[in-house]
Parts: C-alpha cells; structure tokens; sequence
C-alpha cells in the first residue's frame, strides 16, 4: 500500500540519495517507490495542481495492482522488475 505520495519537479531533488533521505523524513521502512513523470504544456511545467489528479490516479493504480506504467525502484534507487 502507498505510505506517501508526493509530486517533485525536475529542479527540486538533483539524486536519488537526495530523494531517498527526504523519503526517510516520512516513512523510514519504505522499500519501492513508483516513479511517473507528467509533462507540461508549451514548454511550461505542470503545476501542483495539474499534478494532483494524476497522483490520485497513480496512487488508485498501484493499490490495483497495475503497475505496468510505473517505474519501481527500490531504496539503493536500482530499477526494480515486478512480477
């Protein structure tokens, strides 16, 4: 099940060390994280807001199970295969 959800624009975390000690702020046993991106509109970032919907949507996806769109990582930030 998702413990936390949490939309980060491309300027906002540099590595996925800096990522995953943030991720530690809020949950200290996580063991996958999903990735998505969400793209922009005329060369402008989605907003918080465009980002909300499509997180909702992704958090209803991976407690269905479908996680073929996602990426999974585990904590070290290595790729992970499911299933």
């Amino acid at each position: 099940m998702p413990a936390v959800c949490v939309d980060k624009a491309l300027d906002e975390l540099s590595t996925f060390a800096a990522f995953a000690q943030e991720a530690e702020q809020f949950s200290l046993d996580w063991v996958i994280v999903f990735a998505a991106s969400l793209s922009g509109r005329n060369g402008t970032p989605p907003s918080a807001a465009d980002a909300e919907e499509p997180i909702k949507r992704m958090v209803a996806m991976i407690k269905a199970g479908d996680v073929r769109s996602l990426l999974p990582f585990n904590r070290q930030g290595e790729p992970v295969q499911l299933g």
